[in-house]
């Protein structure tokens, strides 16, 4: 009989959410979520959270875990595996959970580290959306950003991440519309990436025509003096912060280096057209969809199939 064909539980744990698959294999037999995440956890509540949402499926079948529920001030901590680290060491790596109540195998995927003095970097719950992509095989190679709160913009090579820079643009983007002067200058309606002020806000960040600094106070002289457009204001914030980020990011790289975007639809559309503008080529993926998958591919690195 092939092990890969058990019963077996994947979970996404995160900060905020938590989804479950029971699988089979790699066939996926029901799938559960609730907002049931760190932030509304305290830490010796976790397991019988998780026995909570196992209700009525498999008693014995083991789980792997990855994401925040790794953190220090998750379940239990699964230390971060420093730079230059294969994405298969990151499935094998996994730190077994001492559980009170399951009697079952629980397994959680570690992060990953730069240890490195002058650019120190931590991601915790992204590498197992690089397993999902298949960046873990080995000959994989390739540049992959994944948007955010904290952008993480990731190089593999051969299966191995070999740096990775997190840039803090989602939450930057958030703070000065919400506690920054321009809170008053701009609109809470959604913009679309076809919007003329976001491409305008890129354009300058990708040109570093003006100092980013000087833009954002621009953004509310602009809108004392010239015109009051709220939509246009937070659409051009936004793409001036993604224009430094994709500046920064790619200036290194060669124009033929593709980028593989993994996350929400609204947000890699947003990505995919600065990255347009710089003249780059782009690949769109489903964040959600990878976690999953990359759950299945650290299974199977985990627990290799054998006769």
């Amino acid at each position: 009989m092939n092990d890969f064909q058990q019963e077996w539980i994947a979970v996404d744990w995160g900060t905020t959410h938590f989804r479950v698959w029971r699988m089979s294999g790699v066939d996926v037999i029901e799938a559960r979520e609730a907002s049931c995440g760190l932030l509304a956890l305290q830490q010796d509540q976790f397991e019988s959270t998780l026995v909570k949402h196992l209700h009525g499926w498999a008693d014995q079948a083991p789980v792997l875990m990855s994401g925040m529920v790794g953190s220090r001030q998750g379940w239990q901590e699964a230390p971060y595996l420093f730079l230059p680290v294969s994405l298969r060491e990151v499935a094998i790596g996994a730190v077994e959970v001492q559980a009170l109540e399951l009697n079952r195998k629980v397994h959680i995927l570690p992060g990953v580290a730069c240890q490195d003095q002058t650019r120190p970097d931590v991601m915790r719950g992204e590498e197992t959306q690089l397993l999902g992509l298949g960046a873990g095989v080995e000959g994989w190679t390739g540049v992959i950003c994944l948007p955010g709160t904290h952008s993480k913009w990731v190089w593999v090579e051969n299966g191995a991440v070999n740096s990775f820079d997190t840039y803090l643009t989602g939450e930057l983007y958030s703070i000065l519309s919400q506690h920054s002067i321009l809170r008053h200058d701009l609109g809470a309606e959604e913009f679309n990436s076809e919007h003329p002020a976001f491409a305008n806000g890129v354009e300058v960040g990708l040109s570093e025509s003006t100092p980013l600094l000087t833009s954002l106070f621009r953004v509310r002289a602009r809108s004392l003096l010239i015109e009051r457009n709220p939509l246009a204001n937070a659409a051009f914030l936004s793409g001036r912060l993604l224009g430094e980020e994709v500046r920064s990011a790619i200036k290194n790289l060669p124009k033929t280096e593709k980028t593989h975007l993994v996350g929400g639809s609204s947000l890699t559309k947003l990505y995919a057209k600065a990255l347009t503008l710089a003249e780059r080529e782009v690949q769109r993926h489903s964040g959600d969809d990878l976690v999953q998958l990359g759950l299945t591919a650290a299974w199977q690195f985990l627990y290799p199939q054998s006769e």
